[in-house]
Protein backbone atom coordinates (compact mmCIF):
# COMPACT_ATOMS: atom_id res chain seq x y z
CA UNK A 1 0.00 0.00 0.00
CA UNK A 2 2.48 2.13 0.83
CA UNK A 3 4.26 2.08 -2.75
CA UNK A 4 0.68 2.94 -4.54
CA UNK A 5 0.68 6.59 -2.84
CA UNK A 6 3.77 7.61 -4.19
CA UNK A 7 3.03 5.90 -7.77
CA UNK A 8 -0.03 7.37 -7.28
CA UNK A 9 1.22 10.97 -6.67
CA UNK A 10 3.98 10.49 -9.60
CA UNK A 11 1.62 9.77 -11.88
CA UNK A 12 -0.57 12.92 -10.79
CA UNK A 13 2.50 14.87 -10.75
CA UNK A 14 3.17 13.18 -14.59
CA UNK A 15 0.03 14.32 -15.63
CA UNK A 16 -0.18 17.94 -14.07
CA UNK A 17 3.33 18.49 -15.69
CA UNK A 18 2.39 17.30 -19.48
CA UNK A 19 -0.89 19.31 -18.81
CA UNK A 20 0.81 22.46 -18.20
CA UNK A 21 3.45 21.76 -20.93
CA UNK A 22 0.84 21.11 -23.28
CA UNK A 23 -0.85 25.07 -22.13
CA UNK A 24 2.34 26.48 -23.03
CA UNK A 25 2.89 25.22 -26.47
CA UNK A 26 -0.33 25.69 -27.00
CA UNK A 27 -0.54 29.18 -26.37
CA UNK A 28 1.28 31.27 -29.12
CA UNK A 29 0.63 34.57 -27.31
CA UNK A 30 4.32 36.03 -27.55
CA UNK A 31 4.91 34.86 -31.00
CA UNK A 32 1.58 36.11 -31.78
CA UNK A 33 2.44 39.76 -30.12
CA UNK A 34 4.79 39.81 -32.98
CA UNK A 35 3.50 38.34 -35.73
CA UNK A 36 0.13 40.04 -35.76
CA UNK A 37 -1.06 43.68 -35.88
CA UNK A 38 -3.35 45.86 -34.23
CA UNK A 39 -5.87 45.07 -31.45
CA UNK A 40 -4.98 41.06 -32.28
CA UNK A 41 -1.60 42.05 -31.27
CA UNK A 42 -2.22 44.37 -28.34
CA UNK A 43 -4.36 40.73 -27.23
CA UNK A 44 -1.68 38.66 -27.61
CA UNK A 45 1.13 40.40 -26.01
CA UNK A 46 -1.18 41.34 -23.15
CA UNK A 47 -2.01 37.49 -22.67
CA UNK A 48 1.89 37.06 -23.03
CA UNK A 49 2.41 39.62 -20.26
CA UNK A 50 -0.21 38.25 -17.93
CA UNK A 51 0.95 34.61 -18.39
CA UNK A 52 4.08 35.16 -16.12
CA UNK A 53 6.41 33.12 -18.35
CA UNK A 54 8.54 35.70 -19.56
CA UNK A 55 11.28 37.94 -18.10
CA UNK A 56 14.06 39.96 -18.88
CA UNK A 57 14.83 41.09 -22.55
CA UNK A 58 12.00 38.98 -24.01
CA UNK A 59 9.41 41.00 -21.88
CA UNK A 60 10.55 44.05 -22.35
CA UNK A 61 10.34 43.54 -26.03
CA UNK A 62 6.84 42.06 -25.46
CA UNK A 63 6.19 45.78 -24.17
CA UNK A 64 7.77 47.31 -26.15
CA UNK A 65 6.11 45.59 -29.04
CA UNK A 66 2.73 46.42 -27.63
CA UNK A 67 3.84 49.59 -26.79
CA UNK A 68 4.13 50.14 -30.91
CA UNK A 69 0.79 49.15 -31.64
CA UNK A 70 -0.59 51.14 -28.72
CA UNK A 71 1.12 54.24 -30.05
CA UNK A 72 -0.04 53.44 -34.16
CA UNK A 73 -3.63 53.49 -32.95
CA UNK A 74 -3.16 57.06 -31.12
CA UNK A 75 -3.20 55.40 -27.14
CA UNK A 76 -0.02 57.80 -26.16
CA UNK A 77 -0.93 57.60 -22.80
CA UNK A 78 -0.83 53.34 -22.72
CA UNK A 79 2.29 53.41 -24.81
CA UNK A 80 4.01 55.81 -23.08
CA UNK A 81 3.56 53.07 -19.84
CA UNK A 82 4.41 50.37 -21.80
CA UNK A 83 7.71 51.56 -23.14
CA UNK A 84 8.24 52.89 -19.75
CA UNK A 85 8.26 49.50 -18.45
CA UNK A 86 10.18 48.14 -21.00
CA UNK A 87 13.25 50.42 -20.36
CA UNK A 88 12.35 49.75 -16.43
CA UNK A 89 13.10 46.29 -17.24
CA UNK A 90 15.72 46.48 -20.34
CA UNK A 91 17.18 50.34 -20.03
CA UNK A 92 19.53 49.37 -23.20
CA UNK A 93 16.51 49.00 -25.21
CA UNK A 94 17.25 52.17 -27.74
CA UNK A 95 13.92 51.50 -29.63
CA UNK A 96 11.58 51.94 -26.74
CA UNK A 97 12.94 55.03 -26.19
CA UNK A 98 12.65 56.45 -29.72
CA UNK A 99 9.01 55.01 -29.54
CA UNK A 100 8.55 56.77 -26.14
CA UNK A 101 9.60 59.97 -27.98
CA UNK A 102 7.27 59.56 -31.09
CA UNK A 103 4.14 59.29 -28.14
CA UNK A 104 5.28 62.08 -26.33
CA UNK A 105 5.02 63.80 -29.63
CA UNK A 106 1.97 62.95 -30.21
CA UNK A 107 0.79 64.21 -27.03
CA UNK A 108 2.79 67.33 -27.72
CA UNK A 109 5.40 67.15 -25.18
CA UNK A 110 8.17 68.04 -27.06
CA UNK A 111 10.30 68.63 -24.22
CA UNK A 112 10.13 64.73 -22.86
CA UNK A 113 10.52 63.39 -26.31
CA UNK A 114 13.83 65.20 -27.09
CA UNK A 115 15.01 63.75 -24.17
CA UNK A 116 13.85 60.32 -24.72
CA UNK A 117 15.58 61.16 -28.54
CA UNK A 118 18.88 62.06 -27.17
CA UNK A 119 19.10 59.12 -24.84
CA UNK A 120 18.21 56.93 -27.44
CA UNK A 121 21.17 58.36 -29.40
CA UNK A 122 23.56 57.37 -26.66
CA UNK A 123 22.87 54.24 -26.27
CA UNK A 124 24.75 51.29 -27.58
CA UNK A 125 23.18 49.31 -30.96
CA UNK A 126 22.79 46.32 -28.91
CA UNK A 127 19.45 45.21 -30.73
CA UNK A 128 18.19 44.77 -34.23
CA UNK A 129 16.21 48.14 -34.02
CA UNK A 130 18.66 50.35 -33.03
CA UNK A 131 19.61 51.72 -36.32
CA UNK A 132 15.51 52.63 -36.60
CA UNK A 133 16.05 53.80 -33.57
CA UNK A 134 19.07 56.09 -33.69
CA UNK A 135 17.63 57.41 -37.21
CA UNK A 136 14.72 58.22 -36.19
CA UNK A 137 15.84 59.98 -33.28
CA UNK A 138 17.95 62.08 -34.81
CA UNK A 139 15.44 62.73 -37.94
CA UNK A 140 13.04 63.66 -35.32
CA UNK A 141 15.58 65.77 -33.14
CA UNK A 142 16.14 67.82 -36.57
CA UNK A 143 12.56 68.41 -37.37
CA UNK A 144 12.54 69.37 -33.63
CA UNK A 145 14.51 71.99 -34.77
CA UNK A 146 17.69 70.86 -33.03
CA UNK A 147 21.26 70.16 -33.97
CA UNK A 148 22.05 66.62 -33.93
CA UNK A 149 25.53 65.70 -34.76
CA UNK A 150 25.92 62.73 -37.52
CA UNK A 151 27.41 60.02 -36.22
CA UNK A 152 31.15 59.41 -36.52
CA UNK A 153 32.67 56.60 -39.23
CA UNK A 154 35.21 54.78 -37.01
CA UNK A 155 38.23 53.84 -39.11
CA UNK A 156 39.89 50.68 -37.96
CA UNK A 157 43.77 51.28 -36.79
CA UNK A 158 46.60 48.69 -37.75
Amino acid sequence: MKRVVPLALATASMVAFVAAIATVRGDRSADSCFTQQGDAAIASCTRAIRSGRFSGAVLATIYQNRAIELRERGDYDKAIADYSEAIRIDGGLSGAFTGRGLAYEGKAEVDKAKADYRKALTLASKYDDAKWAQDTARQRLAALGEQVARPQKVSARR
